[in-house]
């Protein structure tokens, strides 16, 4: 157990640090684009380029072992946190391996301390996963009325880039944050459909997906762009409109397949940090380990067959 104990210390230790170490780009970025607007003649800004260039490719051959991919960190960003995905995961570690230590150094039961694990491991992405659908919930709605703006201001006389920067300064977040960090790629050099993509990648959001195929699809062949919009902005009223009335006619068995499948977990839980000695004989005798493997499968598939009925995808 204290073996146990050292290593659980270690990893917590190692990933505060990885943390703390990895907090210092942004300060890195901003040093770095000061050097750029400094008064330099082309050949000097030439060789910086080249040097940064060649010291950035060193150290990502280096830096093999990553705490979070690009996809989970995108995930983390989508969700709305305040947080980088490599704090997350400092935060999650922590949050599921300090309670258990906790209760096992003040000579607590181990049960409990397996409770507060599964508590930990559950708790965090429950979170994520929450916020996540309803800053999607948000952003449908957000971008029907998004699509009528640009399309209006293009009739207006304005340039898409300039009916994005009416989206990004008159809606409010998290679509004008999404909109404003495309512009913001934009102005540093990044290609305008490639932007919109990372956009589209950021958010998994198959009406956004549509707007940008339109978008780029017009840019290249050439076409009235505010109809496109318009047309655009009808169909994403009339999905939005279907999901809500599906949405209405399923509540009640989204709400069953929830407490049937939180509330044996929530009360197994609880009975084991109250009373850790009334599961001790589960986790004892064989036949007690074989009813609890069981109980889990049985309750998995369930919750599985619940949430395969009333949610419909579109």
């Amino acid at each position: 157990m204290e073996i146990l104990i050292s290593i659980t210390i270690a990893i917590l230790i190692y990933l505060v640090l990885y943390s703390v170490l990895s907090s210092n780009s942004t300060e890195q970025v901003r040093f770095r684009l000061s050097r750029y607007f400094k008064e330099n003649n082309v050949d000097d800004v030439q060789e910086q380029f080249i040097r940064e260039k060649t010291e950035e490719e060193n150290k990502r051959k280096k830096q093999r072992f990553k705490l979070a991919s690009q996809e989970f960190s995108n995930y983390i960003a989508s969700s709305g946190i305040k947080l980088k995905a490599n704090e997350f995961i400092v935060f999650w570690a922590g949050l599921t391996l300090i309670p258990m230590i906790i209760v096992v150094l003040f000579g607590g039961s181990i049960i409990t301390g397996f409770a507060l694990v599964i508590i930990g491991i559950a708790v965090p992405p429950f979170i994520v996963s929450n916020a996540r659908k309803k800053r999607e919930d948000l952003f449908n709605a957000q971008l029907a009325q998004a699509t009528i703006l640009m399309g209006n201001s293009i009739k207006g006389g304005f340039t898409f880039l300039q009916s994005m920067e009416s989206v990004a300064e008159d809606m409010q977040p998290p679509i004008s944050t999404e909109f404003a960090r495309v512009l913001r790629e934009i102005h540093y050099g990044v290609k305008q459909s490639d932007a919109l993509n990372h956009m589209v990648e950021r958010t998994k959001n198959k009406d956004l997906e549509l707007l940008v195929s339109a978008v780029l699809t017009s840019a290249q062949v050439g076409s009235n762009l505010s109809e496109i919009l318009d047309t655009i902005s009808s169909t994403i009223r009339d999905r939005i409109k279907i999901k809500m009335e599906i949405k209405t006619l399923t509540a009640q068995g989204r709400v069953s397949g929830l407490i049937i499948g939180l509330l044996p977990l929530v009360l197994v839980l609880a009975l084991m940090v109250i009373s850790p000695g009334y599961f001790a004989g589960f986790f004892e005798s064989d036949i007690g380990k074989i009813l609890v493997v069981v109980s889990i499968i049985l309750e998995a598939i369930g919750f599985a067959f619940i949430n395969k009925i009333v949610n419909i995808k579109m």
